[in-house]
């Protein structure tokens, strides 16, 4: 039933989609028919202009008054700019084009526009009966200028739109997969809460039972490490509290943990200048960023290989650098490293980088970055954080 309600939401979707799709070309196409219809009729406004003004020189008598219509078609065009010229190219009339300008102010004026309109539209021939032939070169009208920026107005509008649309759409989806994710990380949290204290109890039990510390100590690191991960969980969600923290302790006790816990194989190495920098962070998510960073390292080497976290403190900034000799990012990968989702691991989700990147960055106002990576020689991740 839940799959049938989501398939009817996803073709009701689809349908608003086509519908709107389709009204949009319609309007389209509709815009763009008037506008070649408008280039139709301005043409055939042309060409009885240049018959009205064929028969006008053909009758024309001084002692005679000119034919009312051929008159009306002569004066009443008043919108399209036209230039007449003769079989030798030269100017003859003008009309619909600034006078002023085009006699007195600016000698280049007609000759410049003459050679725009000869890119707008085909001439009309004017042929009269003695030979004397002109022709007729004309332009758009200001209605056909504007009618031809509608189409492309209207379609900047429809993708801006769209795309505002898609943004809202895309930002709702996230804000929804954020709420669930937070949701599940706090349920994850709870749920851990139990078993926990139940294994504290069993720890305390063994104690007064006399058992070994070298047995004692090492689950107690683990249930250390299983409350620290429950408090990590719990926070996803929450505005993190930020206190004076020593990084460098901080960094370290993730190092000490993961170095024991992995293979004897690869080779560990921390470093920094300085022995303690203090800096406003959070731990539990400051070191859930470094164990991340670690597990990928120590995944990175299969088992052999080198591993180094260093601490560099100056002025400003503290660098904070994991480098491995591993297998590398490939290249192409390097750019989508960050998103939510994505992995180069067969088993995993792919949150772990995208939670780093957003408790760095959004959380502690720092960065994160691949500062190199290369095939079976390792790579560099590097956060910077202000002080």
């Amino acid at each position: 039933m839940q799959t049938s309600v989501f398939d009817w939401k996803s073709k009701g979707r689809m349908t608003i989609l086509v519908v709107l799709t389709a009204m949009v070309v319609f309007i389209l196409w509709n815009l763009f028919q008037l506008v070649k219809q408008t280039e139709i009729d301005e043409r055939h406004r042309m060409e009885v202009w240049a018959l009205a003004q064929k028969q006008f020189v053909k009758d024309i008598d001084l002692n005679d008054d000119v034919d009312p219509l051929i008159f009306e078609v002569l004066t009443s065009e008043n919108s399209i700019p036209m230039i007449v010229v003769d079989e030798y190219d030269n100017i003859v009339s003008f009309n619909n084009i600034d006078p002023q300008r085009a006699l007195l102010k600016d000698s280049l004026l007609l000759k410049n526009t003459l050679k725009d309109l000869i890119k707008q539209n085909d001439p009309i021939e004017i042929v009269f009966e003695n030979a004397v032939n002109q022709r007729m070169y004309y332009g758009q009208s200001s209605v056909l200028e504007k009618l031809k920026l509608y189409p492309g107005a209207l379609f900047l509008l429809l993708l801006t739109i769209g795309a505002l649309v898609f943004f809202y759409l895309r930002t709702f989806q996230i804000a929804v997969q954020n709420k669930l994710w937070t949701g599940m990380a706090k349920e994850t949290a709870h749920q851990l809460g139990t078993p926990i204290s139940s294994l504290m109890g069993w720890v305390s039990m063994l104690k007064t039972k006399g058992v070994e510390d070298t047995i004692i100590m090492p689950m107690e690191d683990d249930l250390k490490r299983l409350e620290t991960i429950t408090n990590r969980f719990s926070k996803i969600g929450s505005l993190p509290v930020m206190k004076n923290t020593d990084i460098v302790e901080a960094s370290r006790d993730v190092f000490d943990y993961l170095a024991v816990k992995a293979s004897q194989g690869i080779s560990f190495t921390f470093h920094s200048n300085s022995d303690e920098i203090h800096l406003k962070i959070n731990k539990e998510l400051y070191s859930w960023v470094i164990e991340n960073l670690l597990n990928n390292a120590i995944d990175a080497v299969i088992g052999k290989g080198k591993i180094k976290l260093s601490i560099l403190e100056d002025k400003d900034q503290v660098f904070i650098n994991v480098i491995d000799n591993g297998k590398g990012i490939p290249k192409r990968l390097v750019k989508r490293i960050f998103q939510p989702g994505f992995t180069t691991k067969k088993r995993g989700w792919g949150l772990g980088l995208s939670l780093c990147q957003r408790i760095i960055e959004d959380y502690h106002q720092g960065s994160i970055q691949i500062h190199s990576t290369s095939k079976n020689e390792g790579t560099h991740f590097e956060i910077v954080l202000h002080k």
